[in-house]
């Protein structure tokens, strides 16, 4: 039996200084356990929550439940019939009539009445939602009541309404978008009991509460021993007229009990969009909370169970089911399932629109929430030994207290599953309630046992269980430790589909072993395993009536791979330019600088973007193979065609790249000429093909002077895209040289029309260099886009428009302009 706590307990407990934090790490799993100094009790479930904090309900066999408002929202929106009384423990008139609520409701075979305080912490007036002044977290009252409650306001005496008004900003700048919602509805003043089926009519009209009773009538606020007889009387008439007034054919769902099963099946379910609790996970024993039961559970005598987050969040969703099925595997009946988010993270929810609601609207756990007062001080009070992920020196919750002293708590990250018992102290004597916890992040699914990485399979299914099977046992009062199994060994099989392999050194009593992708382990029975196919075995020594399971130890059953084959090097341009190729690579390799490290995974035919070097390829590991021996491969450096194009030379890098991507080409087999000047029929055909555009062969639409030659269908097509305008007599001037303010003109025309124009990278300016006078009008603006992009620099502080532009100054713009 727990004994019960006094509200006035509940405060001063909640007032009371922070304990001293002690650290007891487990190795290799993530979980800890505080060492063992008083035996903990056996587990315990908190059932006088409402006798805790109701003096009229005198003991546990009462009809309320607690309901969070994520649960709320799913009850409201669920089949069936229900009753809710909205109220809590502050409110002297909720105090007034809950025990006679209860008396009718009990003798009208009522099982469930379902309890929703819209004070999110069950204390505060600023945590509650159905007041306009705790604008705009009162947007969750007005929001629910709209979308459910739509005739409340036929049950209500008074005309006062609680409003919200908030602007929610979406999208990545620059491209966000901020939009303002407002809300009203009618404010509904606790207590209110009313009966709930969301398809109820009246006639054609929707009528979602069937019968209602508002406020306390003739009793006195508070509840006393003065009220008459008759007061209470007529109150509990009027309670049962209420629940009389619910027509037969629904009274079934009233007289049935009730359980969190499908609440929490259907939230996780939702969030999902999968299936993460099915058909065989039925007796769920997490059990939603909120923050006032959460607090009172954590005074209480006993050991309890705990997992913090909810729905919303993947890495809870991931292993939610194994938390639920390990529980009951440990025979314990409750885990008190708690959200740092006070409104379950509704905002996001997956079918509401983008842009209208926030997902971290209600979230605690977060320094400058103005609730994040409640999560620092239940930490701070209530876990004083917490051990997080995150260091509370540089990632932590805070708040000013009163007096403006900052109130710093260690910030876990959910899910967060622990032990818990209030009594329990560390070797030292110092109070260390959380026997023991789990803290690790995956995913639905990267937890799967079947999941593979780097090889491996299983790995964080394994390391799950194995640290739910080391904190679970202290429950009961187990913490003795057993050392990982040694001195195991393996033999693989000899082929992919033998099953030859064995594992010796096995005769210690007590051992069980998995493969890694197995849900379960198995007895190991003798000195050896034999008939065992590739793969990852896990052992470890069970546990016993005194002892926890001991750590795993794994022994690889893995093939070896050969060596790849087929390999080259493509050269890099320059010895200073990442683009050589590693050619005939696939997905299934990995690749590493000679000398170093680190492998990275190959890509398909061939893995680009290297620097000129030496390089070592290898198969990568996979489940039942080891990673192969390494084949070595040279990445050259590409040696200049052109004899007149010397590597020192500035522009070598460029031409190197345009001639190595078939974009430029020499004047003949071995020179460039770089110093010569460019013509516009050959600028048109460097630029195209820099850009990927293909020459239009046999166009009946062209420029009079195009003629028959090499720059012939690159002229059409620059003519068909608009890139390039001839003259007078529709002629081009194809053979004529060009100037740098022309070229750059035409480059700059060009790049518009292809939506290719770079961003300005530099502060540079036109006006920065001494000729900026030079430039003509029709040119000035494209020297204004190509000095700010860093595209042009110009020599000697000038850009020396009027001169004629090289075949190297052209090759290099490109070069400056292409990825």
């Amino acid at each position: 039996m727990n004994k019960r706590i006094g509200s006035k307990r509940v405060v001063s407990l909640l007032l009371a200084a922070s304990l001293g934090l002690s650290v007891f790490p487990v190795a290799g799993i993530g979980a800890a356990i505080a060492a063992d100094q008083t035996a903990a009790a056996p587990n315990s479930t908190y059932k006088s929550y409402f006798n805790d904090k109701y003096e009229r309900i005198t003991d546990d066999n009462h009809v309320y439940q607690t309901a969070t408002y994520h649960e709320l929202d799913f009850l409201l929106g669920s089949e069936g019939t229900n009753v809710f009384l909205f109220g809590g423990a502050w409110s002297p008139e909720t105090q007034a009539v809950v025990g006679y609520i209860n008396e009718v409701a009990q003798a009208k075979g009522i099982k469930t009445v379902y309890n929703f305080d819209t004070r999110l912490d069950g204390n505060y007036p600023a945590t509650d939602i159905a007041d306009s002044a705790n604008n705009p977290y009162s947007r969750r009252y007005v929001d629910l009541v709209n979308k459910y409650l739509t005739n409340v306001g036929g049950f209500l005496d008074g005309s006062a309404t609680v409003e919200y008004s908030i602007s929610i900003t979406s999208g990545r700048a620059p491209d966000t978008v901020t939009n303002t919602f407002e809300g009203s509805a009618p404010k509904i003043e606790a207590p209110f009991l009313f009966v709930y089926n969301k398809d109820y009519k009246t006639g054609a009209t929707g009528a979602p509460i069937i019968s209602a009773v508002q406020g306390i009538d003739g009793l006195s606020s508070g509840g006393s021993a003065t009220d008459s007889a008759a007061a209470i009387a007529a109150y509990k008439a009027k309670v049962g007229a209420a629940f009389d007034a619910v027509p037969a054919a629904l009274k079934p769902d009233l007289a049935a009990p009730h359980s969190n099963n499908d609440y929490i099946v259907s939230s996780y379910n939702k969030f999902a969009g999968e299936t993460i609790f099915g058909e065989a996970d039925k007796d769920v024993v997490l059990d939603p909370v909120t923050y006032d039961e959460l607090t009172s559970i954590l005074q209480s005598e006993g050991t309890y169970v705990f997992l913090f987050g909810c729905s919303w969040c993947p890495n809870t969703r991931a292993i939610a089911k194994l938390v639920n099925q390990y529980a009951k595997q440990y025979n314990v009946t409750k885990v008190y399932n708690w959200d740092t988010k006070l409104d379950g993270g509704i905002g996001g929810t997956p079918d509401v629109p983008a842009g209208t609601d926030n997902a971290n609207f209600l979230q605690i756990r977060a320094t400058g929430h103005p609730f994040a007062d409640r999560y620092v001080d239940l930490v701070n009070t209530y876990l004083p030994n917490i051990e997080t992920l995150y260091e509370k020196a540089s990632n932590n919750v805070s708040y000013k207290d009163a007096n403006g002293v900052e109130q710093v708590a260690n910030k876990l990250q959910v899910p967060y599953f622990f032990v818990y018992n209030k009594d329990h102290k560390d070797a030292q004597g110092k109070p260390a309630p959380i026997l023991g916890h789990v803290e690790l992040m995956y995913t639905w699914a990267n937890i799967q046992p079947n999941y593979e990485s780097a090889g491996k399979k299983g790995v964080n299914y394994n390391n799950y269980i194995s640290a739910l099977d080391n904190v679970l046992p202290s429950v009961k009062g187990i913490t003795a430790t057993q050392t990982a199994p040694a001195g195991l060994k393996g033999t693989a099989p000899k082929s992919a589909d033998s099953k030859d392999g064995q594992i010796t050194g096995l005769a210690a009593a007590g051992l069980e072993y998995k493969r890694a992708e197995d849900a379960a382990y198995q007895p190991v029975k003798g000195a050896s395993l034999t008939g065992l196919s590739q793969g990852t075995y896990y052992f470890r020594y069970s546990a016993t009536a005194s002892s926890k399971a001991s750590p795993f130890t794994t022994v690889d059953l893995n093939l070896e791979q050969a060596a790849p084959a087929g390999l080259t090097g493509a050269a890099a341009t320059t010895a200073a330019v990442a683009d050589g190729k590693i050619v005939g690579t696939s997905a299934l390799l990995e690749y590493r600088p000679a000398g170093t490290d680190k492998f990275t995974a190959a890509k398909a035919s061939e893995t680009g973007g290297l620097a000129a070097g030496k390089y070592e390829v290898r198969a990568a590991a996979k489940y039942g193979y080891s990673a192969g021996p390494v084949s070595a491969v040279t990445v050259g450096v590409a040696q200049s065609a052109f004899a007149d194009v010397a590597a020192t030379a500035w522009y070598y890098p460029a031409v190197n790249a345009l001639v190595a991507k078939k974009i430029a080409s020499g004047t003949d087999d071995t020179h460039f000429s770089p110093d010569s000047s460019i013509t516009r029929g050959q600028f048109i055909v460097l630029l195209l093909k820099a850009y990927g555009i293909a020459g239009e062969e046999n166009a009946k639409d062209n420029f009079a002077d195009a003629g028959s030659t090499y720059y012939t269908p690159y002229l059409a097509a620059a003519k068909k895209l608009g890139i390039a305008e001839g003259s007078e007599g529709n002629q081009f001037q194809p053979e004529r040289e060009i100037t740098r303010e022309q070229l750059f003109t035409l480059l700059h025309r060009s790049l518009g029309k292809l939506n290719k124009l770079p961003a300005a990278t530099t502060s540079t300016t036109v006006a920065s260099f001494s000729d900026a006078a030079q430039i003509s009008s029709y040119a000035l603006e494209a020297f204004r886009v190509f000095v700010a992009g860093g595209v042009v620099q110009g020599s000697d502080g000038k850009l020396n428009p009027a001169g004629l532009s090289t075949r190297a100054e052209a090759a290099q713009v490109l070069y400056n302009l292409l990825p």
